[in-house]
């Protein structure tokens, strides 16, 4: 720190008196809470001290942070290396139990109804995810179409530049990605911006896709997450995502129940 300029030294002493809440963080988030003002001064900050990206740097702060530990779930809930599977069953079902529990006290009602009356409207819904993400991603495709709604998902990005080429206005693009720095999401969803609408699930509002949602569904996770994949933020996005479609199977009333069991009939010669 010594030699540093003043505003790194500000930064370098923020995430000292810090680090577990920086490891969770967007760039634009520190820049803002370390008094930095400016994305670039964490830029020169993380590449005075070796790194080339952002990313690398708070992988290596969370690996030294979790020590031995091989992945922190929830208030110091930590699965460590000699745990068993008895244990590490107790450590990942409570995480998860008291994660949701947080969810449901923070989900606001306003924000979810907003993201559901455009949803209700689309001509087209594209669904944006990959890695963790594409999981939830699928599994909103395949609940909305059964709704009979005209979706569209594929974890290959030129698909989706092609599907987004030409964007009408009842587009409605569902972006998913925790960090909200996902380029694959968020690049394909402000090009195709003001013309389609963009609803992101996410954890952090002021990241690059919460930036560009025109309606953000925020949830939270104290996982920590770098060394291995997001795994208690997915179940909670599985909730947000099942809350929306079966309050529009509800909202459309009978005519919802009868494509639920149209598509369900669909099904029956695929099962024994």
């Amino acid at each position: 720190m010594e030699g540093m300029p003043k505003v790194q030294k500000q930064i370098a002493r923020y995430i000292l008196e810090n680090p577990f809440k920086v490891v969770r963080m967007p760039i634009t988030q520190l820049s803002m809470e370390s008094g930095a003002k400016s994305d670039s001064s964490v830029v020169r900050f993380y590449r005075t001290i070796g790194f080339s990206g952002f990313y690398d740097f708070k992988v290596v702060l969370a690996t030294e942070l979790a020590g031995k530990s091989f992945y922190h779930i929830y208030n110091g809930e930590d699965v460590k290396i000699n745990d068993g599977i008895e244990t590490i069953k107790q450590k990942i079902f409570l995480g998860a139990m008291k994660t949701l529990q947080e969810n449901l006290e923070i989900l606001n009602y306003e924000v979810l109804t907003e993201a559901l009356d455009l949803i209700e409207k689309a001509n087209r819904l594209i669904f944006l995810g990959f890695a963790s993400s594409a999981a939830i991603a699928l599994d909103a495709y395949f609940k909305f179409s059964r709704l009979g709604l005209n979706c569209h998902f594929s974890t290959d990005p030129h698909i989706n530049a092609v599907i987004l080429a030409e964007s009408h206005k009842e587009d409605v693009i569902f972006g998913i990605s925790y960090s909200g720095e996902s380029k694959d999401v968020v690049i394909p969803a402000r090009r195709a911006k003001p013309v389609a609408k963009v609803i992101a699930l996410t954890g952090f509002p002021d990241s690059s896709l919460g930036k560009i949602a025109d309606i953000c569904i925020t949830t939270v996770s104290k996982e920590m997450n770098y060394r291995t994949d997001a795994m208690v933020s997915r179940i909670v996005q599985l909730a947000v995502v099942d809350i929306l479609y079966t309050s529009l199977a509800v909202r459309k009333g009978s005519q919802g129940l009868d494509k639920l069991r149209i598509s369900r009939q669909s099904l029956s010669y695929l099962k024994y």
